[in-house]
């Protein structure tokens, strides 16, 4: 029987295997990685991305010392019953910052400058589309000031916008690009756009309803990069389908994929993307490279980027 310390990886992280490989031996460390636990006793980690942990499974390792999620959320896996057994949890806080960000300011340009609508209507054979709007003197609204709300507010700043941020706390380094208020309803009826960049928690959750919504202006958008329960999917839609805004572009959502059924498939004034967001081969490759990074400084007894 193989007794030599185990790391169950539960999903695929996104890069070849091979580079996987090449990181690992990098590494330095001695694991060895294994997609399936028929040695549950030599199990010490677990590596997830967004499958969840829960009591259940990791009951099922009875020497399982940490485990490592490679995303910047960690609500997949079960703090508190890691707390319970000692059980160390770290994660990947910054590693999409740029992609995420990028992808804010570009989905923004393309409500602005309807780009879906404007691709269909070439393929098409038809060439007239209305005047857009320059994303120029927009006021931008960061919802949650982050590493990656600070980054995004400091690119929407590169095209000359105006940038307001709520946040619980404030970060001095987002004062560079923008002020704050502390009064979300004044928050979201004062931009242009609205652009998502909280963590998912039992705060945030549902905290974007109709009450926020139907506060913001009939030309302004709401764009969401960050964890899709934070929004209350049917406010949003009732929103949009009465036309209250100009329109949203969402990435994430409640239930991935999104089902055939969701009735946000239906809607013109809407923008969705398969939660691309973190998805950049920079950014997968860094993913894999700190969470190994994670693991080791775990072994050697100065664990970082610890959430438990």
């Amino acid at each position: 029987m193989n007794t030599k310390k185990q790391i169950l990886v539960l999903e695929d992280l996104g890069i070849p295997m091979v580079n996987f490989e090449e990181i690992i031996t990098k590494s330095g460390l001695t694991f060895d990685f294994v997609q399936d636990d028929s040695d549950s006793a030599n199990i010490e980690g677990i590596i997830t991305v967004k499958t969840n942990v829960d009591q259940q499974l990791i009951e099922k390792y009875p020497n399982l010392k940490f485990i490592a999620v490679a995303f910047t959320g960690y609500d997949c896996v079960d703090l508190n019953i890691c707390n319970q057994k000692n059980i160390s949890v770290f994660n990947v806080p910054a590693y999409s910052t740029n992609s995420v960000a990028e992808l804010a300011v570009g989905l923004a340009i393309s409500l602005l400058r309807e780009i879906p609508k404007a691709t269909n209507i070439v393929q098409t054979g038809k060439w007239d589309l209305k005047p857009g709007f320059e994303l120029s003197d927009k006021k931008i609204g960061i919802l949650g000031t982050g590493e990656i709300g600070i980054t995004t507010a400091k690119y929407f700043k590169t095209f000359g916008c105006e940038i307001i941020g709520w946040s619980r706390s404030e970060r001095d380094e987002f004062k560079k690009y923008g002020t704050y208020t502390n009064d979300l309803i004044e928050f979201f009826s004062s931009v242009d756009i609205v652009s998502i960049h909280l963590p998912l928690n039992e705060i945030t959750k549902g905290m974007v309803a109709h009450k926020e919504l139907s506060s913001m202006k009939s030309n302004a958008y709401i764009i969401n990069v960050a964890r899709g329960p934070i929004i209350n999917k049917n406010d949003l839609y009732t929103i949009l389908k009465e036309e209250n805004i100009a329109g949203a572009a969402i990435d994430v959502f409640d239930q991935e994929p999104l089902e055939a059924s969701s009735p946000f498939l239906q809607l013109s004034n809407i923008l969705l993307t398969p939660h691309i967001a973190y998805k950049t081969v920079e950014a997968l490759n860094r993913r894999a490279q700190i969470t190994l990074v994670n693991i080791v400084h775990f072994v050697n007894g100065k664990p970082i980027n610890v959430v438990s």
